[in-house]
């Protein structure tokens, strides 16, 4: 079972809603609901908004990024810890790691190709230039 799938089931228990009484607040059936439950179909973007709205949290949460409902507690690092990456892959699909595989690649190969640019004004120091140009 995915995390997704965990999260969505163990939000619908807490607010003590039935698979079908769900389905009726998200307008779907209570089999979609089941699936998602299950692992075996992911919600759309707009059915996650959807979700996280019904349950008060944030899509991170249901997605597995966030360890916390209520994302006020939530204190977040960059990079993400080793542990926190695991809950991302915990429920990732064979299809869905070789999609995020050829993600990553296509990524690095964009980003190899750019020049160097910065978020504010001159150069980093990776150009060895003046930075308050």
């Amino acid at each position: 079972m995915s995390v997704l799938g965990n999260r969505i089931r163990r939000l619908r228990k807490k607010a003590n809603l039935t698979q079908a009484e769900l389905g009726k607040l998200l307008d779907c059936s209570n089999s979609t609901i089941s699936l998602y439950e299950g692992g075996q179909r992911s919600p759309d973007t707009m059915m996650l908004v959807r979700l996280a709205d019904v349950f008060d949290v944030s899509v991170d949460y249901l997605l597995g990024r966030e360890h916390s409902p209520d994302p006020k507690e939530e204190v977040h690092t960059y990079p993400p810890s080793p542990d926190s990456s695991m809950l991302l892959m915990e429920g990732l699909t064979p299809e869905g790691a070789q999609f995020l595989a050829a993600m990553t690649r296509e990524v690095k190969k964009f980003f190899s190709k750019r020049p160097c640019q910065t978020y504010s004004r001159g150069h980093c120091s990776k150009c060895n230039e003046d930075s308050d140009s």
